[in-house]
């Protein structure tokens, strides 16, 4: 079954871990990923500016090139693309004069095929149809916990992970927001239907830093020590996470953290899609594991780069 997925661009540059265990994982699970045609940056910021509408040009070209191409959905793995897609769509479906606006902005694009340099200038009008789900709603709504349970191939029971939410999964609340902002269980329902051990640890929610690890970076490191220490405190062997921008500050920073703060020996951090693979059957060849400051194999039982028989 095909399903348009949008990657975004750190997923295709600074993350592809992220972006080869999925379409890995969604393979396994009976789906063939199809990225929106000459698809670009979604801007990865929402812009909160009501009065200029060119802030909403970027991620509106995105659904409607979904819409273009008869997709009534669209699914991201990123955090950072779910929230802007999602907010745009929130905000040009709920306001007409919007929406008006942005494709009379829209109106005059053109395309330019890098090959043939055919010029393409007539694109139809977006109709605000498009669905933006994050990839664990998605597994939760249409595929289903008990499909997922029913095509796992490794037993992960001996693991105990933390997921971590971060900031923009689950707001702004009523918008974008995944889950229940104080109360969320989505993705401890995504752990535990791959069989995996879930830890409740209060910092699931707690900001990373983002981008404090440029302007911040001592800021950033204090932070994200904390989010560490709380999972592993709690017992933790696995921090799961969805944003690539936290996997940035939680696993690539870890030496700047060692060097911070002397008694902290390290923690596996993944995305989620990587232990779904792994759970799925996937080898590890293809989960990008050598991209992890901290490595993960031996937590998950590999031993060496090979791939261990489950």
């Amino acid at each position: 079954m095909k399903l348009h997925y949008y990657p975004g661009c750190t997923l295709k540059e600074k993350t592809t871990n992220l972006d080869e265990s999925t379409y890995a994982a969604m393979k396994m699970l009976g789906y063939e990923l199809v990225e929106p045609e000459n698809w670009t940056c979604c801007g990865a910021e929402f812009p909160l500016n009501e009065e200029k509408i060119v802030g909403l040009a970027a991620p509106a070209r995105i659904l409607r090139q979904v819409e273009m191409e008869g997709g009534d959905k669209v699914v991201t793995a990123c955090a950072f693309c779910f929230n802007v897609l999602k907010q745009t769509h929130i905000a040009l479906l709920n306001d007409p004069l919007k929406q008006k606006r942005i494709n009379a902005y829209l109106k005059d694009d053109i395309r330019i095929d890098p090959v043939t340099k055919e010029r393409t200038t007539d694109f139809p009008e977006y109709r605000g149809d498009v669905q933006v789900l994050h990839l664990l709603e998605f597994i939760q709504k249409e595929i289903g916990y008990e499909k997922v349970r029913s095509l796992i191939r490794r037993d992960l029971g001996n693991l105990r992970a933390a997921p971590y939410y971060g900031c923009r999964l689950l707001r702004p609340k009523g918008e974008t927001g995944i889950d229940e902002p104080d109360d969320p269980s989505i993705f401890e329902e995504f752990l535990e239907s791959i069989g995996i051990g879930v830890v409740d640890f209060p910092f699931k929610q707690e900001c990373c830093g983002s981008y404090l690890s440029v302007s911040l970076p001592d800021a950033a490191s204090e932070v994200s020590y904390r989010i560490l220490r709380s999972a592993k405190l709690n017992g933790a062997d696995m921090v799961v996470l969805s944003c690539p921008l936290c996997y940035y500050n939680l696993d690539r920073r870890q030496d700047r953290i060692r060097e911070k703060f002397l008694e902290f020996t390290g923690m596996p951090v993944l995305f989620f899609t990587q232990i779904l693979a792994w759970a799925l059957g996937v080898e590890a060849e293809i989960l990008g594991l050598d991209q992890h400051f901290f490595d993960p194999r031996p937590v998950l039982g590999i031993t060496d780069k090979a791939e261990v028989a489950s």
